[in-house]
């Protein structure tokens, strides 16, 4: 018998009717020049999914996490570059996910994943810290982004990390799983 993945209710999955009530659409935004489609507000379930995809590799929570991003991917998308995880912190826990969520959203798209970007081996977590506490991650560049490439991330808070990935490879877009913060539709 199926469960939901969200609230554990029996009878229902992956996603029982409640939870997927829960989740909340988000407001596109722009960021340093950066234009950002996120799927849903990180609140609620949409946040309890994101925790599960990144802290214990729940598959199910990436595919719903990556389905609801493909339907707000720019229609003239090319690839998909995933803003990948500090190394250390994707041996811990045993998974990128930008690039869980860039498959998801590539198989659901049609497009490639470019692995065009590798992340340093640690840096500060920021969950919880305000954009003053923030500083932004380094990124090597291992290949070119294809024209009209998408970043991928899991959530866009202050757009940090976004907008140093996309400068570094010339790209304007992103998607994300949530939006954290103010931004949510009515």
């Amino acid at each position: 018998m199926p469960v939901c993945i969200a609230c554990s209710r029996w009878g229902e999955g992956p996603l029982c009717s409640g939870c997927r009530f829960l989740l909340q659409p988000a407001a596109h935004s722009a960021v340093a020049g950066l234009q950002v489609a996120s799927a849903f507000a990180h609140e609620s379930v949409a946040r309890r999914l994101v925790h599960l995809l990144k802290y214990q590799g729940n598959a199910p929570a990436g595919r719903i996490l990556g389905s609801a991003m493909a339907s707000v991917l720019p229609s003239d998308a090319t690839a998909l570059v995933p803003v990948p995880r500090a190394l250390a912190r994707k041996m811990r826990y045993g998974i990128d996910p930008a690039v869980s969520l860039a498959r998801q959203v590539g198989f659901a798209a049609g497009l490639p994943v470019v692995p065009a970007l590798r992340a340093q081996i640690w840096w500060l977590a920021h969950a919880g810290m305000d954009k003053a506490s923030r500083r932004s991650p380094r990124f090597r560049t291992l290949q070119t982004a294809p024209s009209l490439s998408v970043l991928v991330d899991d959530v866009f808070t202050t757009g940090a990390t976004l907008a140093t990935a996309g400068s570094l490879l010339g790209i304007s877009r992103a998607v994300t799983a949530t939006r954290a913060g103010i931004g949510r539709c009515g």
